[in-house]
């Protein structure tokens, strides 16, 4: 798996995860449940992560790139 963002939200980490996904890009955010009960720890760690297989990782990153930009391309 490829960590394609690092995040303090875990909302955030799971709009990006769920946009993600209806591209067909499978996703996974390892660190939801800690983020859930102990966020302190994730804190100290540096975030949430948010991650994709390798072979989906350059399509993850154009893709939260344009949703960071809000410059999704239409379709």
């Amino acid at each position: 798996m490829h960590t394609v963002a690092t995040l303090s939200e875990l909302a955030h980490a799971q709009i990006l995860k769920s946009a993600l996904e209806d591209a067909g890009i499978p996703a996974f955010i390892p660190d939801e449940l800690t983020a859930q009960n102990a966020p302190p720890y994730l804190w100290a760690s540096g975030g949430i992560r948010l991650q994709v297989p390798e072979d989906h990782a350059e399509a993850a990153t154009a893709l939260i790139a344009a949703l960071d930009q809000d410059d999704l391309p239409a379709g």
